[in-house]
């Protein structure tokens, strides 16, 4: 017999604060920064307060935190890089043990030890209020089944936060985790999901073993897929050529996310697949360049976020080491909240190629457009001088292209053009597609 008080998972029950600022990211640019200015300086009070990290910190720097009134004051503060936190780990929890809900741990892809991010349930909630909205964003509703093909256990943070969002949503979810391509296309036609989460390249792989079963994903009934951990578009924001042919694959539109288990905030397109979406209420987002001073809109520099509203491990001017620029110009689905173009590369990831610097994304990029080319991934080492060594490993099918060809092509693309070797489709599957790793490994950097 029911007492009114029906079952609800915890994170349900304690909604986030910010969603009385749903309709944010649709008001003015001014009501925006009002806003931010007010929860950016709540956020840095209490943070400083609780924080042994940035109590320490503001007083090396003889730092006041209220006198942090709103964005235009950041620039008075450090930024914290992933190496802080490394270092520092447990002295960012500002919450004590009785109020830690969750642990998760980044997917150490830059550092051989993965850090731990500490959630509160109010921070829990945060995250499944996040990836609701992102889901709205694309136009997931109650009658969608989603099946989300990342990583639910082992102290991952994305699976678990659209699962999370999903239930929010109303929509029936299928925790299917990173399992092989096979197990995955089986779950598919059990459940008969209409829209799937995950890393393109696993996406990939999926449509691969249908066909190769005589079988065709087009037919299956997916609409959506939400795309996370690679970026999906060029800095013109034109869906590059090895992910263009999804769509094709699955018959399904595709969505690009960006997002790091300690912003734990996720930049999501919308409809008009025009840059990621910022949620005001949830992130300050600042674009920087290599001293640490801001950029004008449109210009590229690194990502450095502050993510309001956490408590379990707050962050001050988190620097992603991403590379992008922000869109200021109101979108054509109506939100006027600015958005984040796509990743470029990683910071440290930069190349010097006779005289131009290139991203290793913008080279691969190219790679993967051209006709027969299946895989592709670089390597980066130094020469006997200093200069960079650039070399692209490239596997080929049918038709085939010459190695003169690619050359050419990357020339006309990037104006210059790195070493290529031509190797087997196992050599390069091996390589790209280690078993430890959750994603694709396209750029080895040996410097």
């Amino acid at each position: 017999m029911s007492n009114g008080n029906e079952f609800k998972p915890a994170f349900l029950i304690k909604d986030f604060q910010a969603k009385q600022y749903s309709d944010l990211e649709f008001e003015s640019p001014e009501k925006m920064s009002q806003l931010q200015d007010k929860l950016l300086s709540d956020h840095i009070k209490e943070t400083v307060r609780k924080s042994p990290y940035y109590r320490a910190l503001f007083k090396q720097h003889q730092l006041d935190g209220d006198s942090i009134q709103g964005i235009s004051d950041l620039k008075k503060l450090p930024c914290t890089s992933k190496e802080d936190i490394s270092r520092n780990n447990d002295d960012f929890v500002a919450a004590s043990g009785e109020e830690i809900s969750d642990i998760c741990l980044t997917s150490a892809t830059t550092s051989e030890k993965p850090t731990a991010v500490y959630q509160s349930l109010s921070d829990l909630s945060r995250l499944a209020y996040n990836e609701e909205a992102a889901f709205n964003m694309i136009g997931i509703n109650p009658s969608d089944t989603v099946m989300v093909c990342a990583a639910l256990d082992r102290c991952f943070m994305a699976g678990l936060a659209y699962y999370m969002g999903g239930l929010k949503k109303g929509a029936t979810m299928v925790r299917a985790g990173s399992g092989s391509a096979a197990q995955q296309w089986q779950l598919i036609k059990r459940t008969q999901p209409t829209v799937l989460v995950g890393v393109p390249s696993l996406m990939r792989k999926i449509g691969d073993v249908a066909l190769e079963s005589g079988e065709k994903p087009d037919r299956i009934g997916i609409k959506k897929l939400v795309a996370i951990g690679e970026p999906l578009r060029d800095g013109d924001l034109n869906l590059m050529p090895a992910y263009a042919t999804l769509e094709t694959l699955w018959k399904a539109r595709l969505y690009s996310t960006y997002a790091s288990t300690e912003m734990a905030t996720t930049f999501c397109e919308c409809e008009e697949r025009q840059g990621g979406h910022l949620r005001p209420e949830l992130m300050v987002v600042e674009i920087l360049d290599d001293d640490q001073k801001p950029v004008a809109a449109g210009d590229t520099g690194e990502v450095v976020v502050t993510p309001l509203g956490v408590t379990g491990m707050p962050l001050i001017r988190f620097q992603t080491g991403d590379i992008s620029f922000l869109i200021e110009e109101a979108c054509r689905c109506g939100r006027t909240s600015p958005r984040l173009g796509p990743v470029l590369g990683r910071k440290n990831h930069m190349l010097k190629l006779k005289g131009t610097t290139v991203f290793p994304s913008s080279i691969l990029s190219v790679l993967e457009g051209i006709e027969g080319v299946t895989h592709a991934y670089i390597e980066a080492g130094k020469k006997a001088d200093g200069t960079d060594r650039v070399i692209s490993y490239v596997s080929v099918g049918a038709p085939s292209p010459s190695p003169e060809m690619m050359a050419e092509t990357l020339r006309a693309h990037i104006r210059v053009v790195p070493e290529i070797k031509i190797i087997s489709e196992e050599e390069a599957t091996k390589k790209i597609f280690p078993r430890e790793k959750r994603k694709k490994v396209t750029f080895f950097d040996l410097r």
